[in-house]
């Protein structure tokens, strides 16, 4: 099993041992944002209060790696592993696409009982089964594509049906 899977294992043995609620988890990840463009991380030019808030409530990932462009970081966060490991390679001709056989933070939260959602720009494969609601996400409601420069106006998806194209 991956370091993943045995934090998520060891914090829902966790809260299974308590009658209350499990509590709930909120993933924010974004595309081309650094370290040092929030004002949590003492940037005096943009102001970020409401991320900021989060971070303080909650759990903050404060070591880990990334890659300069968008799927292979989204895959890191979703797999617990090094990109290049779990199959990500870029972002076109099918490099973007996790392999099958690797296990989503999406499936163990379902696996313990959560729904699970993503929201926003997915770009790990468009089609079943790499599409999202085939990944473990009970809930998609965004763009599955990226790197085509749908900054204003993307087409949206809700679990696989097209909802809007501009």
């Amino acid at each position: 099993m991956s370091r993943l899977t045995h934090l998520l294992f060891a914090v829902m043995l966790f809260a299974s041992c308590s009658s209350e609620r499990p509590p709930n988890v909120i993933i924010i990840l974004t595309d081309d944002q650094g370290w040092g463009d929030l004002s949590i991380n003492g940037n005096t030019s943009i102001n970020t209060p409401n991320i900021d808030q989060i971070a303080h409530s909650g759990a903050r990932f404060e070591n880990f790696y990334v890659s300069p462009v968008c799927s292979p970081t989204r895959a890191e966060l979703l797999t617990g592993r090094y990109h290049p490991r779990s199959g990500v390679h870029g972002t076109s001709a099918g490099s973007e696409r996790i392999d099958l056989g690797e296990t989503l933070v999406s499936e163990v939260f379902q696996g313990a009982g959560y729904a699970t959602g993503v929201f926003g720009k997915w770009h790990n494969g468009q089609q079943a089964p790499y599409h999202p609601n085939s990944r473990g996400f009970d809930h998609f409601y965004g763009f599955p594509s990226g790197h085509w420069g749908h900054y204003f106006s993307p087409p949206l998806e809700r679990n696989s049906e097209l909802v809007q194209i501009l």
